[in-house]
């Protein structure tokens, strides 16, 4: 009902009186406010302090990732100065590569190799707590013999690492 009123269509309105010899008058206030059309609400100290703080914020970050990028640059380039010529990442790789299957061939000596002199070891002591339930003392044989099998184990697993 209002709105055609109330709604600003960016014309110019002319007011002229009914009479040429009636005056018109205004307070200082009104002009002031029509000369002077509000931009903006005016905005609180709080927002005006949380956006400055925003942008402060924004500029350190953008600050910090430059840093971060110029030291990630320099110790790349240093790595490099000093890297040997025979210490590449492929040679590296390939050195790890051949570590991996010189352990992976030891295991699989390992699984092959638990002796027939362990295995019947191990047996022995098994046999002997099953057949002495009550007296597990009485297979301390078995079980020194057990651990000299083991120990010959150990002790030939290390020689093959030298």
């Amino acid at each position: 009902m209002g709105a055609a009123q109330s709604s600003q269509t960016g014309q110019e309105h002319v007011i002229s009186a009914p009479e040429p010899s009636t005056s018109v008058s205004f307070s200082p206030t009104l002009v002031d406010r029509l000369s002077h059309p509000p931009s903006e609400k005016p905005k609180s100290t709080d927002e005006v302090v949380r956006q400055r703080l925003a942008a402060e914020a924004a500029h350190i970050r953008q600050q910090e990732a430059e840093i971060l990028e110029k030291i990630s640059a320099a110790l790349e380039k240093e790595n490099l100065d000093k890297e040997k010529p025979g210490m590449s990442s492929e040679v590296l790789g390939r050195d790890i590569e051949e570590v991996r299957e010189k352990v992976q061939r030891m295991r699989n000596e390992r699984s092959s190799r638990e002796n027939e002199e362990v295995r019947r070891a191990k047996e022995g002591v098994v046999k002997c707590y099953l057949d002495n339930p009550e007296k597990p003392l009485d297979c301390w044989k078995e079980v020194e013999a057990f651990k000299a099998e083991v120990s010959k184990l150990e002790q030939a697993f290390v020689k093959s690492l030298q």
